[in-house]
């Protein structure tokens, strides 16, 4: 998904606003490196002609239609509209700059990959009628949706996420939220809707993405006859060997061997038809990883024999990938000393750590806390050795090596809040926290739960902590663990209005209200999704409210 991908990076680096794009603007023309003149004003003039927002004089002097010019690129990355240039201001239109030069190097990649889905999906007339004429996106201003907020229900919630997509001006940014409305339809049983909602989608390779959301969403809901009828849909071999992927899974979280087997087999003979040999081995690594059930020692077998092949067939960067993906599959089915031999092949740190980490995990599974105390020790992130020393004391805790437990989640703890980057300090700490919890839930002692509560306090992004609290909260008012904090649910639900984005407090929120339904717990579920539910109702971006309104039809569906 280039286009998609690229989009990304734009959020990465830009304001998140996905408004329509402002008039008058000319046909964005080729990125120059000009953010290395000295005359700022001139780099301005430049990086805006490059992307089709002036068409004046590049002679490095200011002027009305320049200060213009300004305005309407501030306004259209949802920036402060002052006219004036920074240095914040070059560099945010020089970021720009290169994902639309990255767009355009892609393009022709991206359009050869779109004719090819298009082909695909004409050469069966089942999925011919998805690509006919698309009809025009027209949003209802006059919709009410207050009937709906006040009572809300899957479908109705459903059918406003629809509504809601059609004020979505971007055709990427549409296909996006309508990929994940789809999968919420086919959760609820409206599979025909879905249907409905992928022939909305422009992208011929998005409406083929469609077609295996629609069969993998029937699968995680146990509907392997309704899964295997959507599969025969999707046309190409990698996306149907994707679905058989989690078919097979499905049969071993059962124990079904004989029917695991056969999927395997299939999905094996499959993968070695693709032309491409990166995404055959990827496929193998999975599906062999999912024999190891069956018979680990042949599983391995297969897996080394890989590595070889790994080596000698793909290229660098993929080489790395593959074969870092081989050691993790065979530290996965318990062989992590196998796993710690690919190392020395891998080019850097960062390539090996996530086999270091896979390797410790297997020998905490094995309880053999030596040897992952040795293989963590070789991690240089801090913040991933503090992530994996967290599961460590666990692992000790769970088999009643208490002192040690404590002794390693300290220093689990000092290092999480020595990592210097605050993402990766603070997703070191929220690990720290939940270790602290569940011994905490096992000890019913104030001290333990109070450590909790004191880690947590130490994150400074608002989302992490909002869950964390709210997580410690829910457990302190069933009497799951013991603090001696006053108000906890009160200061958590702060901490969740404190998020500036009501998009991602409201996504935050719908999780919220999934990990108590997975517990059981059906009325704190209610409670959270009514307070999702007063949160959606103000939020106005038509690409955020589709997104979200979907997810709580899902929800509510289980609520139901």
């Amino acid at each position: 998904m280039t286009r998609l991908f690229a989009i990304f990076i734009c959020m990465l680096l830009t304001s998140p606003v996905f408004a329509a794009k402002p008039s008058g603007l000319s046909k964005p023309q080729a990125q120059p490196e000009l953010y290395r003149l000295k005359n700022p004003v001139q780099q301005v003039q430049e990086l805006l002609k490059s992307q089709g927002f002036y068409q004046g004089k590049t002679d490095g002097l200011m002027g009305a239609d320049l200060k213009q010019a300004i305005r309407l690129y501030q306004k259209k990355h949802g920036l402060k509209q002052t006219g004036k240039i920074s240095d914040d201001l070059i560099k945010h239109m020089a970021n720009i700059g290169r994902v639309q030069a990255l767009i355009k190097k892609l393009d022709p990649i991206r359009t050869n990959r779109q004719q090819q889905a298009r082909q695909a999906l004409l050469s069966d007339p089942r999925t011919r009628q998805l690509l006919d004429q698309k009809e025009k996106e027209t949003a209802d201003p006059t919709r009410d949706a207050s009937t709906c907020f006040q009572a809300p229900t899957a479908r109705c919630l459903i059918h406003e996420a629809v509504e809601s997509s059609r004020a979505v001006f971007e055709d990427d940014m549409r296909d996006w939220a309508l990929g994940e409305i789809l999968a919420a339809q086919v959760r609820v049983g409206l599979e025909n809707d879905a249907m409905k909602t992928a022939a909305r989608i422009k992208d011929s390779r998005l409406v083929i993405a469609a077609l295996t959301t629609i069969a993998k969403t029937h699968v995680r809901e146990g509907q392997l006859e309704e899964a295997r009828s959507a599969l025969s849909l999707i046309p190409v071999m990698e996306r149907r060997l994707s679905v058989l992927l989690d078919i097979a899974s499905y049969y071993q979280s059962r124990n079904q061997t004989k029917l695991l087997r056969h999927t395997v087999t299939k999905i094996l003979a499959g993968a070695q038809s693709l032309d491409h040999i990166e995404n055959s081995l990827t496929i193998q690594i999975q599906a062999i990883e999912l024999l190891a059930l069956i018979d680990k020692k042949r599983a391995l077998e297969m897996l080394d024999k890989m590595t070889l092949q790994a080596e000698a067939s793909a290229k660098n960067g993929s080489k790395f990938t593959l074969i870092r993906q081989i050691a993790n599959a065979m530290a996965h089915i318990g062989y992590p000393e196998w796993a710690l031999k690919t190392i020395g092949k891998m080019p850097d740190d960062e390539t090996r750590i996530p086999i270091l980490m896979a390797a410790a995990r297997a020998f905490l599974k094995a309880k053999r806390f030596k040897a992952a105390h040795n293989t963590i020790e070789r991690i240089s992130s801090k913040r991933y050795r503090s992530v994996i020393l967290s599961d460590m004391a666990q692992a000790l805790w769970q088999h009643q090596q208490n002192g040690k437990a404590f002794d390693i989640l300290d220093e689990a703890l000092i290092i999480a809040k020595a990592t210097p980057l605050p993402f990766a300090r603070n997703f070191a700490l929220s690990h720290v926290a939940q270790s602290y919890m569940i011994i905490a839930k096992e000890t019913q002692k104030q001290a333990h739960g109070d450590l909790a509560y004191h880690t947590l306090s130490l994150i400074s992004d608002e989302r992490i902590k909002a869950r964390g609290l709210w997580n410690l909260a829910y457990a302190a008012s069933h009497q799951q663990l013991k603090l001696s904090t006053q108000n906890l649910d009160k200061n958590a639900h702060q901490t969740l209005n404190n998020i500036k984005s009501k998009f991602s407090r409201a996504w935050l929120i719908g999780d919220l209200v999934a990990l108590h339904q997975n517990s059981g717990d059906h009325k704190q579920a209610r409670k959270a999704f009514e307070i999702g539910m007063a949160t959606i109702k103000t939020l106005t971006n038509p690409w955020a409210r589709s997104r979200v309104l979907a997810k709580f039809g899902a929800l509510a569906h289980r609520l139901d």
